[in-house]
Formats: structure tokens, sequence, C-alpha cells
């Protein structure tokens, strides 16, 4: 009977993940409700703030808007930040669902708000849709309630721009940080989700209120002149459906829109409360779902009836946020956790083969990646093309030939001497014909005296200066239209400024972003997953020496040392000078300056992975020095793993 199967990390981290979003959500209800009492009625000191009344219920509907921003966040979470080649490129990817998504749920959460707040005002503040006129007169529209909508609906706008342009969508992992030559100690920056909210929370809330200020600043300039119009006749088709207008009642009255101190205030006020629940939602989604891969202090599969299954699961998973989480959980146990180690060392009756190889192979397969993207980077028309399919020659029923078939015979063999009076003809006229193309007067001596003419002719048309700038029209064509292989340097000074526009900066493919794609991946990072890759091999090695008990683990340690040794002898090289700047990255300094482009060579996320691969190799040459020629490791091998670990003898 076989043996059932191991339950997927996917259902595990899902449920995890179920935790931590209720704590999220306990923290926004918090904060929705101390919205609820700023919006209430204060007139009875008990109910504005008694959750079982009118405070309680406006906390429950508003919870809506920032229970709509976890939707959005669930649907767009990804790990690493972006790696596309240019802005233009980003929105490419973003187009059209994740920006239909995200201004969809914004607007929705901003009308919902809206809502509720005009609801929640007192009848002083006349917010109402329709103005109650007398008995004798026929209703018309509040502009006050139109201005105070069209007000929240530009916020809406410009907080989905800001979520996207900042990539609020991205959840911040830690990156792992070993301590050198140690396999215990972990030096990554980890603070508890207290200390974290404590010090996010001002920088938002600051960031919220200047927000709300600058677009209440904006709005009465762009509905004057821009919405007044269009947000008036949508409301009236809607206020048709349950109120009677004249027909006078199709345009706003007056041209300047009854924009006083009263509803600025309004604006400003609700507005900042508005984007508090937006950017709260999105600091606790952050702060929760980027905690440890822990439960209780065990890893999340301890409790799972296969531990090792599942984790194996995890790290074959095609997804970037599972594959992140189950390296993330494996660098703990390499770390921390005894007990799964010698079960991962003594797991060698799997199907699929020992628990120890598959991890390997996993990790294998992680860091492998970036000597595969390096060299598909460096020869893009080497990849793997299709075998093309043999068609068979389908049988063409034609017409009759109606004349002989084409000749075969060489055309470069002398043709036949003529005989007939026609044939002689055309033998004499072709001989004409084709000796003036064979004549001196076309030879390089004849070319350059018809261009001495030509120069000559443009001499006694052409003033000198007009000549010059003929000439130098030319060459600057020839600079607008220079190939993309080309250096920014040698740009003509008129694209440079235009790349450095804002529009410019649209089409701009800086260096770092390219090296960021090709080392990291496309088109997010998942440098998360390569460092963790790598720090847990070298761990589980290292613990290999006195935790595996039946010395399988050795057999693989030169075959990590020769992929690390490949992995930085391709990285280091392509970081320095292997990768050229693009032509539309102005900015990149001249080859002129080459500590300056030294310097810019340098991206953190690619730099903290060659440093990781280094130390690495330097551990695991410093903790098998006694054992070199028991695992394996040749003296070519050895060699080059110094290089590239950068280490001497004395060093080990």
């Amino acid at each position: 009977m076989a043996a059932a199967a191991p339950r997927p990390y996917r259902r595990i981290l899902t449920s995890a993940l179920h935790r931590r979003f209720v704590h999220a959500s306990a923290l926004a209800l918090l904060v929705c409700y101390i919205v609820a009492f700023s919006i209430g009625d204060k007139s009875s000191f008990l109910w504005a703030w008694f959750p079982i009344g009118g405070c309680g219920i406006r906390t429950v509907l508003l919870f809506l808007c920032s229970l709509v921003v976890f939707v959005l966040r669930v649907g767009q979470m990804h790990i690493g930040s972006r790696t596309t080649a240019s802005p233009l490129s980003t929105f490419k990817y973003l187009v059209p669902l994740d920006i239909f998504q995200t201004f969809g749920w914004y607007i929705f959460s901003a009308w919902w708000f809206n809502e509720i707040y005009r609801w929640s005002s007192p009848s002083s503040a006349h917010l109402e849709w329709v103005n109650r006129a007398r008995p004798h007169e026929r209703a018309s529209l509040n502009e006050r309630a139109i201005y105070l909508y069209t007000y929240h609906f530009l916020l809406a706008i410009t907080q989905s721009v800001v979520h996207l342009y900042y990539d609020y969508d991205r959840v911040p992992l830690p990156v792992a940080s070993r301590v050198a030559g140690s396999a215990d100690e972990d030096s990554r920056p980890v603070k508890s989700i207290s200390k974290r909210l404590q010090t996010a929370l001002p920088r938002i809330i600051k960031d919220g209120l200047r927000r709300s200020v600058l677009v209440a600043l904006l709005c009465p300039i762009a509905y004057t002149f821009f919405l007044r119009r269009p947000a008036w006749s949508t409301t009236l088709y809607f206020a048709k459906l349950f109120w009677d207008f004249p027909r006078s009642a199709a345009d706003p009255p007056g041209i300047i829109p009854p924009i006083r101190p009263g509803i600025f205030m309004r604006t400003v006020v609700s507005g900042g409360l508005l984007v508090l629940c937006w950017q709260t939602a999105n600091l606790f989604f952050s702060v929760f779902l980027s905690k440890e891969p822990l439960k209780r202090g065990q890893p999340l599969t301890a409790e799972a009836k296969d531990p090792n299954g599942s984790l194996l699961n995890g790290l074959k998973a095609k997804k970037e946020t599972v594959r992140a989480f189950a390296f993330w959980e494996l660098y703990f146990i390499s770390q921390q956790f005894p007990d799964r180690r010698k079960a991962i060392f003594n797991d060698i009756d799997r199907e699929e083969g020992p628990a120890w190889s598959q991890i390997l192979q996993a990790a294998t397969d992680v860091i492998k990646g970036i000597s595969i993207r390096i060299d598909e980077a460096k020869n893009p028309s080497s990849g793997s093309k299709p075998a093309p399919v043999q068609q068979s020659t389908p049988v063409l029923h034609t017409l009759p030939r109606l004349t002989e078939p084409p000749k075969e015979d060489d055309i470069f063999a002398p043709s036949p001497k003529a005989s007939t009076r026609p044939q002689k003809f055309g033998e004499a006229f072709s001989t004409t014909a084709k000796s003036y193309g064979n004549s001196p007067d076309w030879t390089p001596t004849a070319r350059a005296r018809a261009r001495d003419v030509l120069d000559r002719a443009s001499s006694a048309m052409l003033s000198p200066e007009r000549k010059q700038k003929l000439l130098d029209s030319s060459q600057e064509l020839k600079m607008l239209t220079a190939p993309s292989t080309s250096k920014p340097e040698n740009l003509h000074p008129f694209l440079t400024q235009l790349f450095r526009s804002p529009l410019g900066r649209l089409f701009r493919q800086t260096y770092a972003r390219r090296l960021s794609g090709i080392v990291l991946g496309t088109p997010h990072a998942n440098h998360c997953s390569i460092i963790d890759a790598i720090e847990s091999l070298t761990c589980l090695l290292m613990k290999s020496l006195h935790e595996d008990q039946y010395g399988k683990v050795q057999a693989d340690v030169a075959g990590v040392v020769r992929l690390l040794t490949e992995t930085i002898m391709t990285l280091e090289p392509f970081i320095h000078g292997g990768l050229d700047a693009h032509w539309t990255d102005v900015n990149f300094p001249p080859s002129s300056n080459p500590e300056a482009q030294a310097a810019a060579r340098r991206v953190p996320d690619v730099d903290l992975v060659l440093d990781t691969l280094k130390r690495s190799l330097k551990d695991l040459l410093s903790s098998f020095s006694p054992y070199f020629r028991n695992i394996g490791l040749v003296a070519k091998d050895l060699r080059l793993a110094k290089e590239a670990a950068g280490i001497t003898d004395e060093d080990i």
C-alpha cells in the first residue's frame, strides 16, 4: 500500500497566514473604532463611544474600508522588489489586472466611507444629496455633497497611484545574515511587532495627513474647471431615480462652486481619517505577514504528519511566496532545530530519494538560476530553439503546363555563338551595354573625380557657413539615429535631456534594475530564496559533521563547493564590467570616471548575494579542511575555490 501523500506546504502556510490576517484585522478594527468615534455625534458622551450603539455600527461599516485593502493585498501579494528594466516595462506588467483592481477597490472604499461620513454628520453640516424644498417647490441637488464625493474620489485616485508606485503589494521579508564561521548565530535585525508598529505609525499618520491636505488644496481647482459638470451630471442621473427635478437642474448653478472654509475643513479631516484607515491596513498586513515561519517557537511543518515531506513540497513549489517561506523555514531548521536536522539526515527511504538529496536539488536549482540567467543575458541568441517540424509537401493539382520548364543548365557557362541574324544583333547590343559598367570611367579614380566635381559645385552655390551647417546637421542625424548598442555618453544632447525628463524616465533602463533582473530574476527579485538556499546548504553541511549518522551528506560536499565556486566565478566578473550600461541610462557615469562607474555598479542586493556566496564557501573550506581528500575535492577544485572565496592557505 502506497504511503499517504504529505500535506501540501501551501495549506500549512495558508493556515498560518490566516491567523496573522485575523490579528491584523483586529488592529484595523481598532483603528476603525477610533475613526467612528471621531466622526460621530458628541452630544451624548456615553453613546459617543459605547460600542453597542451608533459608534459600534459605524465601526463595523467602516471596517469594510480596511477589508478591501486586505483583499487587494492578498490578490497581488509578492515577496521581492520589482526588477523590470524600466518603468514602462513595469506598467506593461501591471496592465490591466493590477491597475484595475487597485483603482477599483480604492474608489469603492472611498465611496463607502463617503456615505458613512455623510450619514454620521449632523444635519447642520448640510451634506444631503438633495436640498429639501418647500411644499410648493421642487428639490435641487446639494453641491456640497457632490464636492465632498469628488474630493474622496480624487483621494482614492491619489492613493492608488501611490500604492502602485511604491509597490505596497510587496511583503518585505528580512534577509538572512549568518555570522561568518558560525552555523548557529544569525545577525539579521529582528524587531518585535510592537516596536515595528511604534516606529511606522507616526510616519504613516504624518504622510496621510500631508496627502489629505495636498488633495484638498488641488481639489477646488480640479473641480471648478474639469470635474464639476461630470460630477453634477452623474449625481443627477442617479438622483432622478428617487426625486423629481426641473429641466433647469441639468446644469450646476452659477460659475463658481460654493466651496467655503467649512466644507474645506471637512474635506481635510475626512480625507485624513480615510487615508489613516488605508495606511494602517497596509502596515498591519505587511508587518504580520512578514513574521517568521514559526508556530509556538517551532517550524510550521512541525505538527504535520510528515514534516519533511511537507517541507520538500514547499521547496519545490512554483509560487514565489510559498517557496520563499519554505526556504526561510529550512534556514531556521538548519540553525536552531537539531532534531529536525537529524530527521532530514536520517530520512533516506523516500520514493523520490533521500530528504537531503531532494533539499540539495531544490537549493541547487535556485543557486544555478543565477548562472543560467547570466549566460542567457550574455548570449541571448543561444537559447534552445524548438526543432523545426518537418511537414510533408502537399501535392498541388495545377492546370496543364503551357510552356517548357526552366532550363537547369549552368548560368555561368559562356553562351553559344550566335548563328542567326537576330541572335547576332542581340549579342552586339548586350556587349555594348555591358561595356558601360566595365568602363574605366567607373573606377575609384572616376568616383573620386565625381566627388570633387560635387564639392566644387556645393562651394559655388553655398556659403562656407551654410556648407558647414549642412555637414554638422548630417553628423547630428547620425547621432540621433545611433544604434542601441552605443554608450549613453555618446548620445546626442537632445536625447540626453529627453531621457532625463519625467517623460523620458519611463523609457530609461537603469543599470541597477537590469543587473538585478538578470541576477535575481524578474519581474520580482527572489534574493530571499537565493540567500536562504545558500545559507541553509552551508549550515546543514557544517552540522552534518556531528549529526549525519549514515555519513551520506559528505559525498555532496565537493559538488556544493564546485557549485558555489562556479557561481562566484560567473557572478563576480559580470558585476564588475560584464554588463554594459544601456544607451538610455544617461545618468550612468562616463568611462572617463572609472571610480564613479565602479560605485554605480554596486547594487546592494546583488552584492549581498555575492558576499553570501563567498562567506559560505569560505566556511565550508574551513570546516572540511581536514577531509579534502576523503570528500573527493581535487587540487584543481580546491585552488579555484580558494581563489573564488578570496582566501589563502593560512586562512583555513
